[in-house]
């Protein structure tokens, strides 16, 4: 398209030059004519013959003639030539689509569990196999059904959907029976239970506030409408139900497995339902049940997907999954650094995918080893090299991170996150020595290094600069998925571990889940920090000794979470937030936040057409690549 439109505006400047040129012969051709009659007669340029002149302003006219012709006949061109653009664009945006065809997916790993109330891992089968409410795009900023076709909220605790007609279960699930608002209530009642009874990995903050066991409760007056009441105010409610954990889930399916889906397939309504699932990967056919939506709207059809078919391959290499992107076999490596993405400039088989990031990453600490050293804690990220870490780690295209992703409007600027966040390293061996570091940590460290990772060097850099900067080892310990998980959220006082890095992106729509999950006790910070309360749901279930030693930190930062939580006025929203943003970075508990990368690259098969744009691309709650409906292949 561009180069067509360059071709238009050179040929335009041309013609425009030729019709200028025939114009000045004319008018040299009239004056010759004029100092005929009027010439000196002592001018022998004047005294040429008349006959002279006359062929001489009869050429020039007929040269501006052709010219003008010439440019007549170019404008003419020009004109059929648009037409004939505008007519194949006409053609092109009334079925741009090629419907069908198999994409092409891999990952590291298989399903720690089927259950999408309990796990975090995997968001591609709850994607495809699962309808939730709605999602929600960051790029946009607005909500598109799902399940659901409307919504309101009369208050600041009352969620009324209404849902789509005709939603059927695949026939694997109660034989494919309707879908009812019943199912919702009853699939957004089960995560207290998940938590208590299978240990589950969705942290509270994305359904607390309409948990049953805190007062929550569903109204279902039809078949069609859902009131959901919440517990308390959430700022947040419409976007988080985006979440992969938001999948509506057959209950005769649940309740024939005893409660729980961990090894139950197909126990959903989404597009796709899974063919096979086996140790080298899953595939997935389309629902037969599935009927699109009544509207398209967002990434949403109001028919069936336009992809066929999902193949799932399990490929543990990081090089061979690379591999399989450049040979034309796979559609999708994933997330990668600039150093890759500039590798991959000019394969025929990838397409790289850019935009500004809304990552972060954490050095979530065990507050149960921490939150009683308040100056060991400040030694730790003292002696961090923050701008190293960019540097080394981002390949110099990265910013500071923030309790806060750096997408939303609430995040500190990066001005006051250098004041605060500050790397001093004799500073840290001094508050080290006046804390009794040694004594404290005899051994060093450990941290957890993934052994499914694409890149262990932000781990490796972090490890080696406490060791350079405070004098403190750290022993890398791997892990496969499974065993990295168990490790992550093992009870508080039984953690391997001192410092865990990791990042989290599972929903990222919302500015109190984005980072600040980790940060409080109703999120990450219990079941992955150790961070507990006494008021905290798990609480029961650990010795007060143990709870005592993390509770006056919880408690102050979970009160500043609810807070802005239930504060619906922006402006008002944004200073709790920032206030607590200072209140973290000044604490060094429990969790360090790490610089992010300022642009996010995705790299994607060249065949794929109509990818969702970064940073939507990558996640279910923001209408990622694996929930668009509207993404086909092309050939």
């Amino acid at each position: 398209m561009a180069e067509g439109y360059w071709g238009k505006y050179w040929r335009r400047r041309v013609s425009r030059r030729r019709v200028l040129a025939g114009g000045a012969a004319v008018g040299a051709g009239a004056a010759a004519l004029v100092a005929v009659g009027c010439g000196d007669d002592d001018d022998d340029d004047a005294a040429a013959p008349a006959a002279t002149q006359a062929a001489r302003a009869t050429e020039a006219a007929e040269q501006a003639a052709e010219e003008a012709t010439e440019a007549a006949q170019a404008a003419e061109a020009e004109a059929t030539e648009a037409a004939q653009a505008a007519e194949a664009e006409a053609t092109e945006a009334a079925d741009p689509v090629q419907r069908g065809g198999t994409f092409q997916h891999q990952k590291s790993a298989q399903n720690t569990t089927l259950d999408p109330s309990v796990t975090v891992t995997d968001p591609t089968w709850t994607a495809l196999t699962y309808n939730h409410l709605l999602g929600y795009s960051l790029v946009e900023e607005e909500a598109w059904g799902d399940a659901a076709n409307g919504w309101e909220q009369p208050d600041a605790t009352t969620l009324v959907f209404n849902l789509e007609d005709g939603l059927k279960f695949n026939p694997n699930a109660a034989g494919g029976r309707d879908l009812t608002s019943e199912d919702v209530a009853f699939s957004y009642s089960r995560f207290p239970s998940s938590l208590s009874d299978f240990g589950s990995e969705v942290n509270q903050l994305q359904w607390g506030w309409m948990g049953v066991d805190r007062g929550a409760s569903f109204d279902t007056p039809d078949s069609q409408t859902l009131t959901i009441n919440l517990a308390f105010p959430w700022a947040s409610a419409i976007p988080s139900l985006g979440s992969s954990a938001m999948a509506i889930v057959n209950r005769e399916a649940v309740e024939a497995a005893g409660g729980g889906l961990h090894d139950v397939p197909n126990a959903g309504a989404g597009a796709y339902m899974f063919e096979n699932i086996d140790e080298t990967g899953n595939t997935y056919v389309r629902n037969p049940n599935y009927r699109g939506h009544s509207t398209a709207r967002g990434r949403f059809t109001d028919e069936v997907p336009y992809i066929d078919r999902w193949e799932d391959a399990i490929i543990v290499d990081q090089a061979s999954r690379e591999a399989r992107l450049l040979a034309g076999d796979s559609d999708v490596l994933g997330s990668i650094d600039k150093i890759q993405a500039e590798l991959f400039e000019g394969e025929q088989n990838v397409q790289v995918i850019s935009g500004p990031a809304n990552d972060h990453a954490i050095m979530e600490l065990d507050a149960y080893k921490w939150a009683e050293h308040p100056l060991l804690r400040e030694a730790l990220s003292l002696s961090i090299d923050w701008e190293g870490y960019i540097e080394v780690v981002l390949d110099g295209e990265g910013i500071r991170g923030a309790p806060v992703g750096p997408a939303f409007s609430q995040v500190l600027p990066q001005d006051e996150i250098r004041q605060l966040q500050q790397f001093d390293p004799e500073r840290a061996r001094q508050l080290w020595a006046q804390g009794g570091g040694d004594d404290v940590f005899p051994d060093g460290f450990v941290t957890v290094i993934a052994t499914f990772g694409t890149s262990t060097r932000h781990i490796e850099f972090i490890a080696q600069s406490i060791e350079e900067n405070l004098g403190v080892p750290t022993l890398l310990e791997p892990a496969d998925l499974a065993t990295y998980v168990a490790i992550a959220t093992a009870p508080p006082s039984e953690k391997i571990w001192h410092y865990f890095i990791a990042g989290e992106n599972s929903l990222s729509t919302i500015p109190d889940y984005n980072a600040l999950t980790h940060y409080v006790p109703n999120g990450y910070g219990a079941i992955f920090g150790g961070l507990y309360t006494f008021d905290h749901v798990l609480s029961a279930f650990y010795d007060d000794e143990i709870i005592a030693v993390t509770d006056e930190i919880g408690s102050e930062l979970q009160g500043r979470y609810d807070l802005q939580g239930a504060t619906v006025d922006p402006e008002e929203r944004k200073e709790i937030l920032q206030d607590m943003q200072r209140y973290i970075f000044t604490n060094f508990c429990c969790v360090l936040p790490l610089p992010v990368a300022s642009v996010q690259y995705y790299a994607m098969g060249a065949r794929l057409r109509n990818v969702p744009p970064v940073p939507d691309i990558a996640n279910n709650a923001s209408m990622g690549y694996r929930r668009a409906q509207n993404m086909w292949l092309d050939g």
